[in-house]
């Protein structure tokens, strides 16, 4: 997906290592991925739904 969307940084954030970020964001399940704009959080997902994902990525990618 990186590669479809060279624009955005994509992170993988080990949580088990980095217990104070895990709590600082509200990670209560894996995979959780959090969509930023400008610094501010502009949805989230939970769950490993690849479609829904993708669906995300792409609606953020259309308003940028």
């Amino acid at each position: 997906m990186s590669q479809t969307y060279p624009q955005f940084m994509f992170l993988t954030i080990d949580v088990d290592e980095l217990m104070d970020f895990s709590s600082s964001w509200d990670i209560r399940a894996t995979p959780t991925f959090f969509f930023l704009k400008n610094g501010e959080q502009v949805d989230k997902l939970v769950g490993a739904n690849k479609p829904e994902l993708e669906k995300k990525v792409a609606a953020l990618a259309d308003s940028a």
